[in-house]
């Protein structure tokens, strides 16, 4: 009853924070997003699980750049900084992204997490 509760409450917080978040499995396929990240970039959750999250990006940004971007993650564990990506609607817009490793107690990993706020209006 305890960790079902606790999953409940995780679930819920994650779900409420002001913050876009979006988690994929090791190999890129996003597993889960929360209503800001709906709300930032338009795509319902129905829409974007299952998908690449690739499908984001403007195309303002080369492949050096995202090659830069995951050699940081794979050595340090994480990134962060300003990117520009694509709404359902295909509007452009800036971001402040931080993508983050997560790993089990073994140490394996296990997804990366993605924190991001649209900075457009600031």
């Amino acid at each position: 009853m305890f960790y079902l509760d606790k999953l409940n409450l995780e679930t819920r917080i994650l779900e409420n924070i002001g913050q876009s978040m979006m988690v994929t499995n090791t190999h890129g396929i996003i597993e889960k997003v929360n209503r800001s990240f709906t709300k930032v970039t338009g795509y319902d959750a129905e829409e974007i699980i299952g998908k690449n999250p690739n499908v984001l990006q403007s195309g303002r940004h080369d492949q050096n750049f995202y090659q830069k971007m995951w050699q940081s993650i794979k050595s340090e564990g994480y990134w962060q900084g300003n990117i520009w990506n694509k709404r359902k609607n295909g509007e452009i817009y800036p971001e402040w992204l931080t993508i983050s490793e997560v790993r089990n107690d073994a140490g394996e990993l296990k997804y990366y997490i993605g924190l991001l706020s649209d900075v457009s209006e600031k």
